[in-house]
């Protein structure tokens, strides 16, 4: 009986994340197909880039919130509560910290994306801030295992950040007030999050010793990946036309469909990836995330035209015939991601190396081996992220195997 218990209350928490990271992944997809429309392909093209930026620049909070569920679960029950205080208060000055690099690297940022103003690489520096604080916040719900608590708060930065974006492209059609926008919705979402989390956190503070050495770790590895899983866009706004820059654009958001889709698996099983439930969960979260990304494949392939005008609309028909790409391209950037993720849960710090190298992969195809167009473009990205989930795969099938063979030796 136990264990069915164990298997419906993983299914519940899976169901109530899932639905809360969709409604705030749909916002986020509107906002980019609103701003498609709202902006033109030049100008679209300017604001996936800067999207392309926060993607990267939101990297530390991810860090902060796998150390955090890592840490968390291994915490004595009586300190977890201060714990969770002090790593709240270390999200808010790491949002602070990376913020104020952005505003140091601006000048590089804007020659590198060609940008013509500063403003709105600066607004993108400012959301950093409630993003990576938002990331504390996933972290302590994550490592307590509070999934009602953690479904609120994306919740709550999910539709603060979509509505605000939405507000921004249609009142004022510009990147400007777009990115605007989505600061703002952004900011109000981080604040009604720390309120759900509040309760996990009303202890006097004890602090969580070598955090930030080992959210070090941890992002750079997610650095890596979020290198890996946005430098295309980067590359089409530096190799490409603006108008092909703008298509590229276009191809990403369903690439980020299939990337996001099936992001709450990892979500749910992280802290099972770092006891022994880790075997079994390992095995549920890659059959999980494949099945998903081999149907939004299937489903691109098969009704290419529907999917590119529901995204871009009739001005980027010249997408129809590889949007089945930029499919694969999130699919198996989202496989990718979630073997890492098995790999942060034990502290495992080899395998950013490997993701290293396929961004480094990537880059030199697109600048010295195919042709500069989009097809070019998206053929190195799916090269590139292939080899990866397949190295990966290999790795941690042996890994699987090897209690296995133990087994079988003592018997």
């Amino acid at each position: 009986m136990a264990r069915v218990t164990g298997r419906r209350a993983i299914l519940s928490h899976t169901v109530l994340v899932a639905a809360a990271l969709g409604v705030g992944q749909v916002l986020a997809y509107v906002v980019s197909v609103v701003a498609a429309r709202a902006l033109g392909p030049e100008q679209f093209g300017v604001f996936a880039a800067l999207l392309g930026i926060t993607l990267i620049g939101s990297v530390l909070a991810l860090g902060i919130q796998a150390v955090a569920a890592r840490r968390l679960v291994h915490i004595d029950e009586a300190d977890r509560d201060g714990a969770s205080r002090d790593i709240l208060r270390d999200g808010l000055i790491g949002g602070l910290a990376v913020a104020t690099a952005t505003i140091l690297i601006s000048p590089l940022l804007m020659w590198l994306l060609r940008l013509q103003g500063w403003l709105p690489l600066l607004l993108a520096a400012v959301t950093f801030i409630p993003i990576t604080w938002a990331g504390a916040q996933y972290g302590v719900a994550q490592g307590r295992e509070s999934y009602r608590r953690l479904a609120a708060v994306y919740l709550a930065v999910g539709v603060g950040r979509g509505v605000g974006g939405v507000i921004g492209a249609l009142a004022t059609q510009t990147v400007l007030g777009t990115m605007a926008g989505l600061a703002a919705g952004t900011i109000v979402g981080a604040a009604a999050g720390r309120w759900v989390v509040a309760p996990l956190a009303r202890a006097r503070q004890v602090r969580v010793e070598r955090f930030f050495g080992e959210t070090a770790h941890a992002t750079h590895a997610l650095l890596a990946l979020f290198v890996l899983t946005n430098v295309d866009v980067l590359l089409a706004r530096a190799l490409l036309t603006p108008y092909e820059a703008g298509e590229y654009g276009v191809g990403a958001i369903i690439a980020k469909v299939a990337f996001w889709l099936p992001q709450f698996v990892g979500v749910v099983l992280f802290p099972r990836f770092a006891d022994q439930r880790r075997a079994q969960a390992t095995v549920v979260a890659l059959g999980a995330v494949g099945v998903m990304g081999i149907a939004v494949l299937g489903v691109t392939a098969a009704l290419p035209s529907l999917v590119v005008n529901f995204v871009g609309g009739s001005a980027y028909d010249d997408l129809i015939p590889i949007a089945w790409m930029f499919a694969a391209i999130g699919a198996v950037f989202a496989l990718a991601q979630a073997l890492l993720l098995t790999r942060l849960a034990v502290d495992d710090r080899r395998a950013v190396i490997a993701v290293w190298a396929a961004a480094a992969t990537l880059v030199a195809l697109a600048t010295l081996v195919m042709p500069r167009t989009v097809n070019g473009l998206a053929t190195s990205a799916l090269i590139a992220g292939g080899l990866l989930a397949i190295v990966g795969a290999v790795v941690t099938a042996a890994e699987l195997r090897a209690p296995r063979n133990e087994r079988v030796a003592r018997a």
